[in-house]
C-alpha cells in the first residue's frame, strides 16, 4: 500500500499516530532544504508533535536541494511518510 491521505484512513494499527485532517489545513510556517531521513526524523517530528499540543500551528515545506535523487514518492504519497520510534521509556522498551 502507498501511503496518502486516501489510504490514511485504511491503517488501523492502534500503534499508529496518524495524522488528523486539521493537521493538513494549518499554513506552511517552515521552508525545509533537503529531503533526507535524519530532517524527517527529528525537526519534522518535532514539529508533529508541537501542533499536536497546540504548541505551534504550522506545516513543513519541503525543497529538494540536490539534483540526484528522486522527491515523486514525497508527491504520490501527500508529503506523508511513516517514522518509527523506538526506545526506553521509564525501563521498559
Amino acid at each position: 500500500m502507498n501511503l496518502s491521505k486516501e489510504t490514511l484512513a485504511s491503517v488501523k494499527t492502534p500503534a499508529v499516530v496518524k495524522p488528523s485532517a486539521e493537521i493538513f489545513a494549518l499554513p506552511e510556517k517552515v521552508l525545509q532544504f533537503g529531503t533526507g531521513v535524519l530532517l524527517r526524523g527529528l525537526p519534522d517530528y518535532f514539529i508533529d508533535k508541537a501542533n499536536r499540543q497546540g504548541l505551534f500551528g504550522g506545516r513543513v515545506v519541503v525543497v529538494k536541494s540536490t539534483d540526484s535523487g528522486d522527491a515523486g514518492a514525497f508527491d504520490r504519497q501527500d508529503g506523508l511518510y511513516t517514522l518509527c520510534v523506538r526506545g526506553i521509556e521509564e525501563g521498559k522498551k
